[in-house]
């Protein structure tokens, strides 16, 4: 197989290796008016072969590539591209990956519309709520996306209509025109407006779509939320953007979750931070309180002698890490609540304990 990747370009282009770079250039166009595949469409060869045109010609109309060339053969497009030939087989399989997959005229616009061009990625939010974290979610989300028009397949035609030759320029897809200057008279070409390169243009267009072969649609997704996600994740939907054209794969959506705050909890990653109010009587000698958990209400033991902003850790309360697993903890941080105004009695009661304390 190697053997057919070492094809001979000057071969293919049939000039001498002596040739100049017009002689080259006029042997590409003759050759060119031959094969092309709108002039030889019952040819299934004929992309293939005007591939291998293409090819020879933008590596031997190029000074430094065709140097290259002469002195390491393909190998020495290395010097140039960058690329890596060692896993290919076939000459064809080099010319894709030169080409990326399309063929293309050295002469003609590279913005060719019948080339596939990737969708646009797009954007949504969704929300959950923090006690959803604990196990993950389901929720369903609504974008806004352009997807293939069904009733002409992307194509931007009426069904049983087919594509003409361009009449503006003739199917060339480009146009010349011609101005007088000093030095005489300059012929320049430009890309045909009408049908953007390609030298066709549809007759009649899709009547779902005008043309564009897309319609924008509003879209109902099931979006699968994994545990432990933080606000400001992001979620990769492959191919649920905007569909691509001529045959371009879709876009992506990313989907940003926002998750929903609760009042009673400060979260930082896996572990939750929460407040207490117990009384100095309750804290000196101890009790039992209800705390809020994300799975319904705990009871927590206060310790005798708890002192103020004291922090007790509620272990496996808190959320599991993205994509789960063990959870962290519920961290309750003791506010001792001092009384203001005291009765007769507790006041006399407290002159009595202070004494007692010395």
């Amino acid at each position: 197989m190697r053997e057919e990747i070492n094809r001979d370009l000057y071969e293919i282009l049939s000039v001498d290796r002596s040739a100049t770079k017009e002689e080259i250039k006029h042997a590409y166009r003759k050759r060119a008016r031959e094969i092309h595949p709108d002039v030889a469409p019952d040819d299934p060869e004929a992309e293939n072969k005007f591939k291998e045109l293409s090819f020879a010609y933008e590596i031997l109309s190029d000074d430094k590539k065709r140097r290259d060339y002469d002195m390491y053969g393909l190998d020495g497009l290395r010097r140039d591209t960058g690329l890596d030939f060692s896993g290919f087989t076939s000459f064809h399989d080099l010319i894709d990956m030169f080409f990326g997959g399309g063929f293309r005229d050295p002469f003609v616009s590279r913005t060719r519309t019948n080339v596939g061009v990737r969708g646009r990625d797009i954007e949504d939010e969704v929300e959950v709520a923090l006690s959803e974290v604990l196990t993950g979610t389901e929720k369903e989300i609504e974008v806004s996306r352009y997807s293939i028009c069904r009733e002409c397949d992307g194509t931007g035609m009426m069904p049983g209509t087919h594509l003409s030759k361009c009449s503006v320029c003739g199917g060339t897809g480009q146009v010349s025109s011609r101005r007088e200057s000093f030095f005489g008279t300059i012929i320049s070409s430009s890309t045909c407006a009408e049908c953007k390169g390609t030298g066709r243009v549809i007759t009649e267009k899709c009547s779902r779509c005008g043309g564009e072969g897309r319609i924008r649609v509003n879209e109902k997704l099931r979006v699968s939320i994994p545990p432990g996600v933080e606000t400001g994740d992001r979620l990769l939907i492959n191919g649920k953007g905007d569909d691509g054209l001529n045959g371009g794969r879709s876009g992506n959506l990313y989907v940003t979750v926002m998750v929903r705050e609760e009042p009673a909890f400060r979260r930082a990653e896996r572990d939750l931070f929460t407040d207490i109010d117990v009384s100095m009587v309750d804290a000196a000698l101890g009790t039992e309180i209800d705390i809020q958990t994300l799975n319904g209400n705990k009871k927590l033991k206060i310790p005798a002698g708890t002192q103020p902003s004291e922090v007790i850790r509620v272990k496996g309360e808190g959320v599991p890490r993205r994509g789960g697993g063990r959870r962290g903890d519920i961290l309750v941080s003791v506010n001792v609540v001092v009384p203001k105004k005291l009765s007769g009695e507790e006041r006399k009661i407290l002159e009595k304990f202070r004494k007692l304390r010395g």
